[in-house]
């Protein structure tokens, strides 16, 4: 029997594969679909046939009057869904970015304490093997001292951008609010390295290119340089518009911890004269589909029956977006810049 009436904002891929998560859990059920583009709605009418259904936000809201809100929609509304949700008496799951500016995230940690409703930021990437373990272990003290961390998100992007393409999505290329791929793909390993240093960041440092993808609005690669307060350094390098490479592939490394005694890399744990180490897989069942949706969802609504603290807070997705703000900041500048640490 479940428990938690859903509504999905955004019944994209993100926003269906949380809603069957809920559905095969138990413990949810999709009450209510919001989505602007029809054939993306029929798709989600087909999984969920006796939800509501509507393109007025608010009103359906009102209408469904869910426990909860699933916000999975174009990154630079999530921050507006996600108060709207707490204002109508919601609890929130919201897909990463938390927001797209600083201000906006400091929006929703004002409505989330005003409200004393719960936003968890849903950073899949803390539920997928190897770099669940590998940030546990870095954490644990199983490298000794960290002294650099470093993550890659590169993906080939191209047929989510061109009309064309086999997973076209058009907001992602929209000329006014284009997807930031820092913000929408690189706040992956930005997520973990935080994590797993667990210390304010006091500088950023950024460059940009525009070189792979003439149709994308945006940048399509990045470089971002972090020091740590504890003096930890970390470096990200994003790309949308490489050739070829997939979600996935072997060589993906989303997260690298350095350490005084050892070395995180691959999925391995490394350690001088000693044979390579293989990360454990940890991670429960995956219930529906990848991208570790089948460990952030359960958590959701195992913090809303109150079984568990928040495992990832919008005060952690704020700092995320913080950083991708400040070294946003930092192309426009040339200089370093000194991110908002909530």
């Amino acid at each position: 029997m479940s428990k938690f009436d859903i509504l999905i904002c955004g019944a994209g891929g993100a926003g269906i594969h949380c809603g069957k998560v809920a559905r095969t859990d138990g413990r949810g059920r999709v009450v209510a679909l919001f989505e602007p583009v029809a054939s993306q709605l029929e798709k989600a009418q087909a999984e969920f046939p006796d939800a509501l259904v509507g393109d007025d936000y608010e009103k359906l809201l009102d209408q469904a009057k869910p426990d909860a809100v699933i916000v999975a929609g174009p990154d630079h509304l999530h921050a507006d869904q996600t108060i709207a949700a707490l204002n109508h008496g919601c609890h929130v799951l919201v897909e990463k970015p938390l927001a797209t500016t600083v201000a906006d995230a400091q929006r929703v940690l004002e409505a989330e304490k005003r409200t004393g409703l719960h936003v968890m930021s849903d950073h899949t990437m803390r539920y997928v093997h190897p770099w669940k373990e590998m940030v546990q272990a870095a954490k644990a003290g199983g490298v000794g001292e960290i002294f650099f961390v470093q993550g890659d998100y590169i993906h080939d992007m191209t047929d989510y951008y061109l009309a064309q393409g086999k997973y076209s999505t058009p907001w992602r290329v929209d000329q006014q609010n284009p997807q930031n791929i820092l913000l929408g793909g690189g706040i992956h390993p930005i997520d973990l390295m935080l994590w797993a240093v667990d210390s304010p960041v006091d500088e950023v440092y950024m460059y940009s290119n525009k070189k792979c993808v003439p149709e994308f609005p945006s940048d399509d690669g990045y470089i971002l340089i972090m020091r740590f307060a504890n003096n930890v350094m970390g470096k990200c390098f994003v790309t949308s518009g490489c050739s070829g490479p997939r979600w996935g592939e072997e060589w993906e490394r989303m997260f690298e911890g350095f350490g005084t005694n050892g070395t995180l890399s691959r999925g391995r744990l490394h350690r001088r004269d000693k044979e390579p180490v293989e990360m454990e897989d940890t991670s429960s069942a995956n219930l529906i589909g990848g991208h570790g949706w089948g460990g952030s969802v359960p958590d959701f609504l195992s913090l809303l029956e109150g079984k568990i603290e928040n495992p990832i807070t919008a005060r952690a997705g704020a700092r995320n977006v913080s950083i991708c703000v400040a070294g946003m900041e930092s192309v426009r500048t040339g200089r370093p810049q000194r991110p908002e640490w909530f």
